[in-house]
């Protein structure tokens, strides 16, 4: 899945190829529990421009891929 967006604080285009991302296998939730965090983040209200969270400030589809990665909502995480 390849996307270009502008960064919504400098202006710039921003490309990101999720496929050609290198992520070490361990690092790396399994297919389905990265499908649900998606699920879950695209739902949530603190999304902004479909791409970013509003508490982490990142990339909810690379944030989600990581298992030593959580949900950044202040004291209810969603996942």
């Amino acid at each position: 899945m390849s996307r270009t967006r502008e960064c919504k604080s400098c202006g710039i285009n921003v490309h990101v190829d999720m496929d050609e991302l290198m992520i070490e296998e361990e690092k790396s939730v399994s297919d389905d529990i990265y499908d649900e965090r998606l699920v879950i983040c695209m739902e949530c209200p603190a999304l902004q421009y479909g791409t970013t969270c509003q508490h982490s400030g990142e990339i909810v589809s690379y944030r989600a891929l990581f298992k030593d990665k959580f949900c950044p909502k202040p004291g209810n995480p969603r996942w």
